[in-house]
């Protein structure tokens, strides 16, 4: 239970506790009223019993003698006695106050002070007038008990006291009662509140807040703690293709899963995201490698019945608060530095397709580190124009005639610290970080600009293949394409476009568009690394190719594998049947060449001609190419 429900409760309970208090309050002040009303009458009876005894008395010693002075004078006594204490005394203070009867008996008792001296001798004649004027008071003494406590108003106002007292009853009792109601239902409401703060709604597992929350509180007490991050793969295509209903239930099906595997170790799991999901090991006495792998098996075995199309699959990202420790710390800082440490090992996990689990390891931060500034820096390259690092190599394409010469344009990174960067790592980078697009405008101006100036003389006569990477290749390629070469002079129909036949996979129909977009601009393309992948041929049916590169791994094993033969004759005489171009690459030596002659190969690429060379030296290349002959394919044949 949280601290402000509890406190919520604690004044919940100290208000009813008030309520009571009032109403015992109440009551205490009805039965003071009571008991002050009936003190009230006792006196103002007495008053007029003794009055009324007084005055039998006198009429008595008036007409009898049955009555003695002694007796006159000591009801007089009595008499005076009352009202003298009843108009001085404390106790009857609220009486003269309330019921204004302190005027009434003050007349009275003026009277009685009046005729004393009579009363004391036994005058008669004073007597009789005393009694007289007595009489004319009486009727005013009598009234007060009669009009404020016996008469009838005083009777409705004792029963309307009593129906207030009975009212205010009920009125408190209601109170408590609608007090109630709504504190239980508030109650519930900020129960509920207190739950989807730390749960997840779906699958009501702990949510990312539990999770950060128990994260901070293990970093603060430096106990050793672990973070499993999961992520279902191609789940979106769960919903897309069945329906979010069932999508709904497969992350049910798979976070109870985890939950029951979790438990069994005492650990905590949470969903931390769409289909995401994390667990907390914070436990050092098991085997934490055990669970890991024992988990990963039961979710294998879980997903492919919950998806027939067996495309679903689980990876893992692992870090640990000791890959979070720094040579010069003894505990990491940042209480979600764990978390952020298995999250990259996460996204590492969900691009190795052979490998669901990924540990993270000082060596991975500093390739992480590595990436970043690498990243920063060729962003920086990119958009400068006095840069030295980045540049454009070109490997020559030899098509049967020299009447033209192909090229393939191949980003090259001359990196003062590092070396010559990888071209795979540096498209890895420009995708990763966002700066792929702006990567491929840089490409296309160089292009540009080398058609432009240094093969001025042959540029008609040059064709350039660029790869593209996945960012490239979307619905602004064309835009791109006509904004960088379609300028003065135009070099569109110089353009080939290779891009790999998995940038197509996920919609046919959109890669189509975008490829006859590029053919109104006069732009080819060309399907590389032909015969890799299982949609080759699909894809060849429904998009259309000017060319296609047969995938290197083919021609070496041309010499070794007398199948090899087969393969690429049936390519070619099916590419060629279609209309397209057939390029083999990754030629290295004469007898690899006139196979692929034989075979009716239409253009080559390798070492064999040339290894990819500076724009300059490929401008010599040209010159010899187009003005001599030994570079001729009929001249490398017979060598």
């Amino acid at each position: 239970m949280s601290r402000r429900i509890a406190l919520f409760i604690l004044f919940v309970f100290a208000l009813f506790l008030f309520t009571l208090w009032t109403l015992v309050k109440f009551n205490d002040a009805y039965n003071i009223l009571t008991k002050d009303t009936q003190l009230s009458a006792w006196a103002l009876a007495q008053l007029e019993i003794e009055t009324l005894e007084f005055t039998h008395q006198g009429e008595k010693y008036l007409i009898s003698d049955s009555v003695t002075k002694h007796d006159l004078n000591l009801s007089y006594d009595i008499l005076w006695n009352r009202y003298d204490t009843f108009l001085h005394s404390a106790e009857t203070h609220d009486v003269r106050t309330h019921y204004n009867s302190g005027n009434v008996v003050e007349e009275a008792f003026t009277i009685l002070q009046k005729y004393e001296k009579g009363i004391a001798q036994g005058d008669k004649e004073q007597v009789a007038r005393l009694l007289s004027d007595i009489e004319q008071v009486y009727p005013k003494i009598r009234n007060l008990l009669l009009i404020n406590f016996t008469g009838l108003s005083s009777v409705e106002n004792r029963a309307l006291i009593a129906e207030n007292r009975q009212t205010v009853f009920i009125d408190m009792a209601l109170i408590m009662v609608v007090l109630a109601f709504f504190s239980i239902r508030l109650y519930r409401d900020s129960k509920h509140q207190q739950f989807i703060t730390w749960h997840d709604p779906l699958t009501k597992l702990k949510n990312r807040n539990y999770l950060l929350s128990q994260l901070k509180c293990l970093s603060d007490s430096k106990q050793k703690h672990a973070v499993v991050l999961l992520d279902i793969r191609h789940f979106k295509d769960i919903n897309d293709t069945v329906s979010y209903e069932y999508g709904d239930k497969v992350l049910c099906e798979v976070a109870a899963q985890i939950k029951r595997k979790a438990d069994k170790f005492e650990f905590s799991c949470a969903r931390v995201g769409a289909d995401q999901f994390a667990v907390i090991a914070d436990k050092y006495d098991v085997d934490f490698e055990f669970f890991i792998k024992s988990l990963l098996n039961d979710l294998n075995d879980t997903l492919p019945r919950l998806d027939r199309s067996k495309r679903m699959r689980i990876s893992m990202g692992v870090a640990t608060c000791q890959d979070a420790i720094d040579s010069n710390e003894q505990y990491p800082t940042k209480f979600d530095t764990v978390l952020n440490n298995a999250d990259f090992a996460l996204n590492i996990a969900k691009k190795i397709h052979s490998q669901q689990i990924v540990f993270f390891s000082r060596k991975i931060a500093l390739e992480h580190r590595k990436k970043k500034k690498l990243s920063d820096q060729l962003a920086k390259l990119i958009s400068s124009s006095e840069q030295k690092q980045l540049y454009l190599a070109f490997q020559p394409i030899v098509p049967r005639q020299n009447d033209r010469l192909g090229c393939e344009a191949l980003i090259r990174w001359n990196h003062p610290e590092y070396g010559q960067i990888n071209p795979e790592y540096l498209i890895q980078i420009a995708e990763e970080s966002g700066i792929a697009k702006d990567l491929g405008r840089w490409i296309f101006l160089q292009v540009q600009q080398a058609l432009a100036i240094e093969w001025r003389e042959f540029r008609h006569r040059i064709e350039v293949a660029v790869n593209l990477s996945d960012s490239l290749f979307d619905e602004e390629l064309p835009q791109l394409v006509l904004e960088t070469l379609g300028t003065v002079p135009n070099f569109l129909d110089s353009i080939v476009l290779e891009i790999t036949e998995t940038m197509t996979l996920d919609d046919i129909e959109r890669s189509n568009n975008i490829i006859s977009s590029l053919e109104k601009l006069n732009v080819r393309l060309a399907l590389d690394d032909f015969g890799t992948g299982w949609s080759s041929l699909y894809n060849l049916n429904h998009l259309n190719f000017s060319k296609l590169k047969i995938d290197k791994s083919f021609v070496q094993n041309l010499g070794t594998k007398s199948n090899q033969t087969f393969f690429i004759s049936a390519i070619v005489t099916l590419s060629h049947q279609l209309g397209i171009k057939v390029v083999a690459e990754g030629i290295e030596d004469a007898s690899q060449l006139r196979s692929l002659m034989a075979l009716g190969v239409d253009e080559f690429q390798g070492y064999y001609f040339s290894k990819p060379i500076p724009q300059q030296e490929f401008s010599l290349f040209c010159e010899q190419y187009f003005t001599q002959h030994p570079l001729t394919l009929n001249a490398l044949t017979t060598l």
